[in-house]
């Protein structure tokens, strides 16, 4: 059992711990992962119809006899079944006797499934909980700390991927890519260049008692709306900072003649870096969080900001010249015709409806999933949709979750909006028009019934779907990967 706060490193640690067991005895090694409250129980170990007496099998047991049966030499390889999700005795006490040293699972039709030498059962818990001691006596404990990642390891990861992956390939890390860089280090794209530019002007402020880091500690003390973890305020930044090194690379393309000097990237990006770090570290925070930052910031860093006394500095954005602009000079003024005032998608920009906006295409543009929390009326899913509105390739579906949604609501909304294909590398799920992205907003993402045990199963099973992109599917129990799909909650 591996145990410990969410972004402590707990599934990239087995991940490097297979592979690396792989090259050691070169033998394959193969992980099944499956997020137990995302699915019925029925759906996790089978069912017995009471009528027919006929057995289906459910995932769990799906697995187990496809490594049994070895059709394809599934003995010969390493496996390990991976229980990403919370641990309630409702499901966890069916595999009391596979824990211990019978190693049989006993199914309610009277079969038994030994469970083979070659696979490994583990689980991947935020909090034991509602584990019963039958349960944890069985196995052994693994604690991840929150100091077990430090800040500095984190800035290491992003500041060696800006160098050596190229923003344009988007977001698909593999195994692969990596070793696809190194062989061709000799040559270097005029991207990869200005993106490796980029990073040297970063380094700086990234040291172990740099800007971030002050900055970061400083926000850990505020109040936030949402709980405040690190690993999503440095997320948020690092995808605000990547699209502002996309802005960069946009302008140097289209004009290819004169790019932008490098006098002018050390305007730029320093700029670049407040601007990113108030609004990642403090967007979601009252105003008057976000002006105590912006009056941190100006206190300890020497980038020149915005004139004092007027304005916050979260009123200002940076254009690519590196200069400060107010917001307001965004703000179009619009004439609405009088027989349109009364319809009910009217929307009249004001700072804070543009500023969100910019907001949200930068997040957007990421493929990030992003929750807006706000009070009733405060313009959650107007904001959303107007954005929505202007950005051609996205297709908007909104989804109202009330106290009874399920999982299943969700696969139904899909069915509608998409297709399944069957592909070489397994089936996938894909919004019918090409090229289009499908944005899935959950309005009232909060309000699902927890069961007894305080999971809430159709957030379990956003989780599956955001962080390991896609899903089993109950019919025939194969895995099917989402493509163009994203999720925005409000």
């Amino acid at each position: 059992m591996m145990v410990g706060p969410s972004g402590s490193g707990k599934s990239s640690a087995w991940k490097v711990l297979l592979k690396a067991l792989e090259r050691f005895e070169g033998t394959e090694g193969v992980a099944h992962v499956i997020d137990p409250k995302a699915i019925s129980k029925e759906a996790l170990y089978g069912v017995l119809d009471p009528n027919t007496r006929e057995w289906t099998d459910g995932l769990f047991t799906h697995i187990l006899r496809k490594i049994i049966d070895n059709v394809r030499g599934e003995i010969n390889k390493r496996q390990w079944i991976i229980f990403d999700g919370d641990v309630d005795p409702e499901w966890v006490e069916n595999l009391n006797s596979v824990l211990d040293d019978n190693k049989l699972l006993t199914l309610p039709n009277g079969e038994r499934l030994s469970l083979p030498p070659n696979v490994r059962i583990m689980f991947e818990v935020q909090d034991l909980k509602y584990a019963t001691l039958a349960t944890v006596s069985r196995c052994g404990m693994v604690w991840f700390s929150e100091d077990v990642l430090s800040t500095e390891m984190i800035f290491e990861n992003y500041m060696s991927r800006l160098r050596h992956i190229p923003l344009e390939d988007g977001e698909e890390e593999s195994f692969s890519g990596q070793s696809k860089s190194t062989e061709k280090e000799d040559e270097v794209t005029p991207a990869l260049q200005t993106q490796r530019e980029i990073a040297a002007l970063l380094q700086p402020y990234f040291s172990s008692d740099g800007l971030v880091v002050r900055c970061l500690e400083y926000a850990m003390g505020q109040e936030h709306i949402m709980d405040f973890t690190r690993l999503r305020a440095l997320s948020s930044l690092f995808s605000m900072l990547n699209q502002g090194a996309r802005n960069v690379l946009t302008f140097n393309q289209q004009h290819p003649d004169f790019p932008v000097p490098p006098e002018q990237l050390e305007q730029y990006i320093p700029k670049l870096l407040i601007y990113s770090m108030l609004w990642s570290f403090a967007g979601d925070s009252k105003l008057k969080v976000r002006s105590d930052l912006g009056d941190f910031l100006r206190s300890i860093t020497t980038v020149t900001l915005p004139a004092q006394g007027g304005n916050p500095i979260i009123d200002y954005e940076v254009n690519i010249q590196g200069d400060w602009v107010p917001w307001s000079n965004k703000v179009p003024v619009i004439e609405i015709e009088t027989h349109k005032v009364a319809a009910p998608d009217v929307v009249v920009p004001t700072l804070d409806t543009v500023r969100h906006e910019s907001l949200l295409y930068t997040w957007l543009a990421e493929h990030k999933p992003l929750v807006l929390c706000g009070p009733p009326g405060s313009g959650k899913t107007m904001t959303l949709f107007s954005a929505l509105r202007a950005l051609p390739d996205m297709e908007v579906v909104g989804l109202n979750f009330s106290s009874a949604t399920t999982p299943e609501l969700l696969l139904k909304t899909f069915d509608h909006y998409c297709e399944y294909r069957k592909t070489p590398n397994g089936v996938v799920l894909a919004p019918v028009q090409l090229g289009k992205w499908l944005v899935l907003f959950c309005d009232e993402i909060n309000l699902p019934d927890m069961d007894s045990y305080g999971t809430q199963r159709v957030i379990s099973f956003l989780r599956q779907l955001v962080e390991h992109k896609g899903f089993y599917r109950a019919a025939d129990q194969s895995w099917v990967s989402l493509e163009r799909i994203q999720f925005v909650g409000a």
